[in-house]
């Protein structure tokens, strides 16, 4: 919305109607600053809004979702080791979680 409104306010601003830069000169006068800086200030905005929906976007739980990712590797690894070598299936299993935390955190950090 914000766009929609910096960009009418620059149409406005360069308008050769007379109407039209009146209307810009009291918006000016009533905000206290030129079209300059209420566009920049809507365009800071924006970045705000932007920023914080980014947040809201993150998953909260980022323990509880490496643990799945750990838990899930290691249960892959740990019941392939059971068929091939049963003997060291629970070091597997622990190999197998700490993959799969790593891996998790890795691709995170690439985001």
């Amino acid at each position: 919305m914000s766009d929609k409104l910096t960009y009418s306010l620059q149409k406005l601003a360069i308008s050769p109607v007379k109407q039209d830069r009146l209307a810009i000169e009291r918006l000016e006068k009533q905000y206290g600053a030129s079209l300059l800086e209420i566009i920049n200030e809507l365009e800071d905005y924006t970045i705000v809004h932007q920023s914080i929906s980014d947040e809201r976007v993150k998953p909260k739980n980022q323990l509880i979702i490496l643990c799945c990712y750990g838990c899930l590797w290691g249960a892959v690894i740990g019941i392939a080791t059971l068929f091939i070598k049963p003997s060291v299936t629970v070091a597997a299993i622990g190999l197998g979680f700490t993959a799969g935390v790593s891996g998790k955190l890795l691709v995170q950090k690439g985001e």
